[in-house]
């Protein structure tokens, strides 16, 4: 049950996890809310075990707990939902993200890569429609990783390894985009879905300065599961 007490270390646990787009220790919003670490530490453990946060071990780089692993929080999905009503601000609704997500993240579980390939012209019509940058960036993503998969799996492995070491969402998306369109420019423009593709890219380049932070994790989450799904 989320009581008000809950919700108020949710909300708190959620600023400063949107402000630092970094896991957040127990002990950062015991400071915050002026409570006892041990207080702080039960409430968040109750809302982990609710699906509100997620837990992760960090490796201290402190002086005094150099080396050691730290237990810190991120918000989940669930979180924003209740807290916001919404999945990634600017007026998409949570069940429309899910929808557009769920239907992309198929795409790579159901075909085989020659479906995959095959599914472009129709995602890029669907894209040119639309409108909500968060929709719009996923589907743009889709596009990208489905043009990289077509280039080989090299493409593709050397993302998954090199998101492993992105600390920040828009570091992702950066690298992504970076690489598609490093990829994209040594084929010729008659290539099909190459001008395209290149299009979408800076598109989505310029979009990114306008992206919340939550739209970032988002676009960058889903972009780690789609990888998953090759």
């Amino acid at each position: 049950m989320l009581t008000r007490r809950r919700l108020e270390f949710l909300n708190r646990i959620k600023k400063l996890y949107q402000e630092t787009l970094a896991p957040v220790h127990y002990v950062t919003v015991a400071e915050n809310l002026r409570v006892s670490k041990w207080t702080a530490y039960d409430l968040l453990r109750e809302l982990e075990k609710e699906g509100f946060l997620e837990r992760e071990y960090v490796v201290s780089s402190g002086d005094k707990l150099r080396g050691r692993s730290m237990i810190m929080f991120v918000p989940t999905e669930k979180a924003y939902k209740v807290t916001d009503g919404e999945a990634g601000g600017g007026g998409t609704p949570c069940g429309e993200w899910q929808e557009v997500r769920e239907r992309l993240l198929n795409i790579f579980r159901s075909w085989s890569p020659r479906e995959v390939k095959g599914a472009l012209p129709e995602l890029i019509q669907e894209l040119q429609g639309k409108e909500h940058r968060l929709i719009a960036g996923a589907y743009t993503l889709t596009v990208l990783l489905i043009y990289l998969r077509s280039l080989g799996e090299k493409g593709l492995a050397y993302i998954r390894a090199a998101l492993e070491k992105v600390a920040r969402p828009e570091w992702g998306l950066a690298l992504v985009t970076g690489t598609v369109l490093g990829m994209a420019a040594k084929d010729p423009p008659q290539v099909p879905f190459v001008t395209q593709v290149t299009r979408y890219i800076h598109h989505l380049q310029e979009e990114m300065e306008h992206f919340t932070l939550r739209e970032k994790k988002l676009l960058a989450d889903f972009m780690r599961e789609a990888l998953k799904q090759n």
